[in-house]
């Protein structure tokens, strides 16, 4: 493979990075509005595993996107 489409393919997967980056960020607060809003003790448990599980996916993300732009 060329050098160019090299180039060109690391770009596109840094793109798509920081589309799920922004993308996990866009669900978290929307949990976290959730979470705000709720009273029911279940829905509060729903909402916490849920932030939980957003945030490792978060990371994960943030770090690809770390690593694609080194």
């Amino acid at each position: 493979m060329s050098k160019r489409k090299q180039k060109r393919a690391r770009l596109a997967e840094l793109e798509a990075a920081k589309a799920e980056l922004a993308d996990v960020r866009l669900l978290l607060g929307e949990t976290y509005s959730r979470f705000n809003a709720v009273t029911d003790p279940a829905v509060l448990e729903t909402c916490i595993y849920e932030i939980s599980a957003l945030q490792s996916k978060y990371n994960c993300a943030y770090r690809a996107v770390k690593a694609l732009s080194q």
